[in-house]
């Protein structure tokens, strides 16, 4: 992807782009000596926890921080209705 190297324990900037999150940052941390290839953001949708795909894109060195770009990947994440398509779903994950 790039010659920037970053090692485990520092951290970078994922930039969100497409999909619930886009728009948004999120300060990671290294686990290993790259930054992730994949991550997975939750968001509750409809009362229910729904996990979306973010695949790296890009990287950047910007003055002493590492930014990486990250795109969402539809097809990897969980399922959900467009807006206008949702309806009225008053009472639905009520337990009896």
């Amino acid at each position: 992807m790039s010659d920037i190297t970053i090692h485990e324990g520092d951290e970078y900037t994922a930039i969100y782009h497409d999909g619930p999150f886009n728009g948004t940052t999120d300060t990671r941390t290294a686990t290993t000596d790259t930054w992730d290839d994949e991550v997975t953001a939750f968001a509750i949708v409809d009362g229910l926890e729904t996990a979306f795909t973010y695949k790296a894109e890009n990287a950047k060195q910007v003055v002493d921080q590492v930014h990486v770009d990250y795109r969402w990947d539809a097809e990897h994440s969980d399922p959900v209705d467009a807006l206008e398509n949702r309806g009225d779903r008053t009472g639905e994950f009520d337990r009896p």
